[in-house]
């Protein structure tokens, strides 16, 4: 394994415990996703009404094509949600149901 890779994957497994959060930007629409203090992905906003929010690993952070160490449960792909809310619940940011599946 690479050294680079190496440290981003001890550092992934020990930020693992202090949450995700998504950071909004403001110079762009676009919104980084952190996983402790490291930057793990970006979240892309829908393009027009009822399109996909796309959540995609950070190329700074995970460089090249294997995504080697990148956290779960991040996949090597775009990954489309329908809105905010079920990216959240996705990455354990939100737990809750939404109130109206929880009455």
């Amino acid at each position: 394994m690479h050294r680079a890779t190496s440290r981003r994957t001890m550092k992934a497994r020990r930020d693992a415990h202090r949450g995700w959060s998504i950071e909004t930007l403001s110079y762009s629409p676009s919104r980084i996703v952190r996983l402790g203090d490291e930057k793990v992905a970006i979240l892309f906003p829908p393009l027009e009404p009822g399109a996909a929010w796309q959540l995609y690993p950070h190329p700074d952070t995970f460089p090249g094509l294997n995504f080697e160490g990148l956290p779960e449960p991040l996949r090597p792909e775009f990954l489309s949600f329908p809105d905010l809310t079920e990216v959240e619940r996705f990455l354990g940011i939100r737990e809750e149901e939404p109130a109206a599946l929880a009455a």
